[in-house]
């Protein structure tokens, strides 16, 4: 049986998380079968054999082991051996919830002229939005609305033709980007985006105020670099509105 979507884990530097996040696909509450797992193994020091033993037999999983680092060059790996008609992209600390395969497989049934479908990163437990302040409506995404409404985790596409650029995200020389400029070039391209509350995975929080200065240099230049790439006179709107943002912040915090 072909599987409907191929779950591709870029991995690098994780243990525990693997496991936890490959339980929870076992725990779907769909039919097995439906998907594949492909981890993209960069270890160099970490043994993940032991987890792969664990869940080989219950999941449909292909575990690839490579030397080239980069999780972009890993995604297109993955996008490569992957075998079903939709892919998606998990970093290797989510955690799907059970119903996150069925939902997304049951939006394309019910949506099939979509090419990429965007779901959001969501805290069931608190009732609280991951990350960023999601949509609660059904989207279709462009080039002014898409901003606060995308990221390579909950991204599931039809795209299999459509690649990251290796020279950004971690591993490469430009660490950051590789998802904003991913749907910066479907949309130029023209292709049927959406969002949809209906999809939601978990992942950690991530708190910029706690990050070091060379993180967070990273992900400023790394965000300047795709808008760069990206010239179009909508995206140059989007990127002076963040910098005013960025800046109103700066202001707020010393009036306090």
């Amino acid at each position: 049986m072909k599987p409907s979507i191929s779950i591709i884990i870029s991995t690098f530097g994780r243990y525990d998380e693997v496991n936890l996040l490959l339980q929870s696909l076992l725990n779907q509450k769909c039919d097995l079968a439906l998907f594949e797992i492909i981890i993209i193994d960069q270890n160099d020091k970490i043994d993940l054999s032991q987890i792969v033993i664990k869940y080989v037999d219950s999941l449909n999983l292909v575990h690839h082991k490579t030397n080239i680092k980069g999780l972009s060059k890993a995604k297109n790996t993955g996008i490569l051996l992957s075998r079903a008609d939709i892919v998606t992209f998990s970093d290797d600390d989510c955690m799907f919830y059970e119903n996150t395969v069925t939902d997304a497989l049951q939006y394309f049934l019910s949506n099939p002229t979509v090419d990429v479908v965007y779901g959001r990163l969501y805290d069931t437990e608190k009732a609280k939005n991951i990350m960023r302040e999601w949509s609660s409506k059904d989207l279709v995404l462009n080039k002014f609305n898409f901003h606060l409404n995308y990221s390579a985790v909950t991204c599931f596409t039809k795209n299999k033709d459509i690649f990251f650029d290796e020279g950004l995200g971690v591993g490469a020389k430009i660490g950051l980007g590789e998802e904003l400029d991913y749907i910066m070039r479907i949309l130029k391209l023209k292709r049927n985006v959406t969002y949809t509350p209906q999809i939601s995975l978990w992942h950690p929080e991530m708190n910029v105020s706690t990050m070091d200065k060379k993180k967070l240099y990273a992900y400023a230049f790394g965000y300047g670099c795709v808008f760069r790439k990206n010239l179009h006179p909508v995206f140059l709107v989007i990127l002076l509105m963040s910098i005013c943002y960025q800046f109103g912040r700066l202001l707020l915090n010393i009036c306090k």
